[in-house]
């Protein structure tokens, strides 16, 4: 690829794709296809941005943080943008290195393993459960319950309080795109969460969990003052969107395709790679915003000073087909590098208890899983 100085000999082709029309939205591929194959860089007229969606653009455009700014937002409006000024997603080093380094602390290796026997238990007892009742809406009752429960004792806040924020996953996506319908629905229901967020205080916090360790960090000045909220809120944001949407995404690959369940019951070693392979199938966040203060160029496109870019993470043509023991390159699905997603592996724990005790989920015509009404 050639990410760099200014100095791209030829423009952008122009396209009127519209990306955030609903159809779109639910199944993207074929537009982010038609970017891949046009050039390097797609201008999106109606949005005002510059589109890169082959694989080693993207890699490159997610890396270069010097080029490509996060702390201009991550969002296609201004209003979410100023939203998530300061949190992991919309910072740069060094300032993102301090937030994460915060984040990491509480989930030393250490911690997660004293956590997983706990993180299991819950998973099995709730699969049983589902199992035993025969139907089941799989995002409503498995993997928003599943994230509700265990992330409220990982972080220490009741059940009833993120009760609310399950059902929101989407809502954060859709707040995060340009002017519109979609994002003028999303956009109120998105800053009241994060509102509420802001409320918290230590006497919320469970003593001894995550969220209570946060506030004490505080109060001994390891992080900045003001800031345990929004870190508490760096936790639950990918949890409630990335985990919420793996979960569901990898189980309905796997239900339309027994013979991927049949090797995972023979083979639970590959139930991670079956996770990243739903990740990779349907990505959480298919959509990155970046900013270009001073130009570059990719590929030999130009892309001119003060540019908002617009990175297609797609399925990549090579592989369009779940498999369980795919070993393949990062989807890009959760950042890349210092940007790669914080959440703890141990919560993916139902999917190995849906492996597990499952003889094998059937999909009903109520499906996809994100159709959840």
């Amino acid at each position: 690829m050639g990410t760099g100085a200014l100095g791209g000999l030829t423009s952008p082709p122009g396209s009127d794709l519209d990306l955030w029309s609903r159809e779109v939205l639910l199944d993207p591929w074929e537009e982010f296809r038609t970017i891949r194959d046009t050039a390097p860089v797609v201008y999106l007229e109606r949005y005002d941005v510059h589109a890169v969606g082959r694989y080693r653009d993207v890699r490159g455009v997610l890396r270069d943080w010097q080029t490509f700014t996060s702390a201009d937002g991550v969002a296609f409006n201004d209003l979410m943008n100023e939203a998530e000024m300061g949190t992991a997603p919309g910072s740069d080093p060094p300032e993102h290195d301090a937030v994460r380094s915060a984040m990491l602390e509480r989930l030393r290796l250490t911690e997660v393993r004293g956590l997983v026997d706990l993180v299991q238990q819950r998973a099995d007892e709730m699969v049983a459960e589902l199992v035993e009742r025969g139907s089941f809406d799989l995002v409503t009752d498995l993997a928003q319950r599943f994230v509700t429960q265990v992330v409220g004792e990982l972080i220490g806040l009741s059940g009833d309080r993120l009760a609310r924020f399950g059902p929101a996953g989407p809502t954060f996506f859709d707040s995060t795109g340009p002017e519109g319908d979609i994002t003028y629905d999303a956009v109120p229901v998105a800053l009241e969460l994060l509102q509420d967020i802001g409320r918290i205080t230590k006497d919320d916090m469970t003593p001894g969990s995550m969220g209570w360790s946060l506030f004490e960090a505080e109060e001994r000045g390891e992080i900045p003052p003001d800031s345990t909220t929004m870190l508490i809120w760096n936790y639950i944001g990918p949890a409630f969107d990335t985990t919420i949407n793996g979960i569901g995404s990898t189980v309905w690959a796997l239900a339309r395709d027994p013979g991927q369940w049949k090797i995972l019951k023979g083979e639970p070693e590959l139930i991670p790679s079956a996770f990243n392979e739903g990740l990779r199938m349907e990505t959480p966040i298919s959509i990155w915003a970046r900013g270009c203060r001073n130009g570059a160029d990719i590929d030999g496109v130009t892309i001119p000073p003060g540019s908002r870019l617009l990175s297609c993470c797609s399925r990549w043509a090579w592989k369009s087909r779940f498999a369980s023991s795919h070993r393949c390159a990062p989807s890009h699905s959760r950042g890349r590098r210092s940007r790669s997603c914080s959440r703890s592996p141990s919560v993916m724990a139902s999917t190995p208890a849906s492996v597990r005790v499952w003889p094998a989920p059937r999909p009903t015509p109520s499906w996809p899983p994100w159709s959840t009404g």
